[in-house]
C-alpha cells in the first residue's frame, strides 16, 4: 500500500523519522519517491499491508502527516490515443501495450514521478494528490 508521508518542520534534519519507524515496526518500507528541502519532506512509500496500520500510527505519533494513496494517477482513456509516449518514459513500467496495441495501466506500480504526465502529448494523464 502506498502512503504519502509529509513532515514540515525546521528540525526536519535532526531526527531520522523513517529509520525510526522501520526499526520500531520491523516493516520493510520501500521509498518510491522523496522530496526534501530545508523545511519540508514528502515521501511516497510502499508499506506491506500487514504493517500498514502500525507504520501509519508510528509516523503520526512523531507528528508526521500520513495519507493513504488510493489512486496514484488519473488516466483519461477517451483522450488517450495510445501513442506509447508514457511507456517510453515510465521508469517503473506502469504502462504496457497489449496485443492490439492498446495501452494498459498497472497503477499500483506508480511512484508519482510525473514523467509520463509531462510526456503525454494530449494531457491524458494527471497526478492525483
Amino acid at each position: 500500500m502506498k502512503l504519502l508521508v509529509r513532515r514540515c518542520s525546521s528540525d526536519l534534519h535532526e531526527t531520522p523519522y523513517t529509520a525510526e519507524v522501520i526499526l520500531e515496526t520491523g516493516a520493510k518500507i520501500n521509498i518510491d519517491r522523496a522530496y526534501v528541502d530545508a523545511v519540508r519532506a514528502d515521501l511516497i512509500i510502499d508499506v506491506p499491508s500487514d504493517k500498514l496500520e502500525q507504520v501509519t500510527e508510528h509516523f503520526k505519533q512523531k507528528g508526521v502527516e500520513v495519507r493513504r494513496l488510493m489512486k496514484l494517477i488519473a488516466w483519461d482513456e477517451e483522450r488517450c490515443i495510445h501513442c506509447g509516449a508514457c511507456i517510453s518514459v515510465c521508469p517503473v513500467g506502469v504502462f504496457t501495450f497489449d496485443q492490439a496495441w492498446t495501452i494498459h495501466l498497472e497503477e499500483e506500480k506508480c511512484i508519482q514521478c510525473d514523467v509520463c504526465k509531462k510526456a503525454c502529448p494530449l494531457n491524458a494523464l494527471a497526478s492525483v494528490d
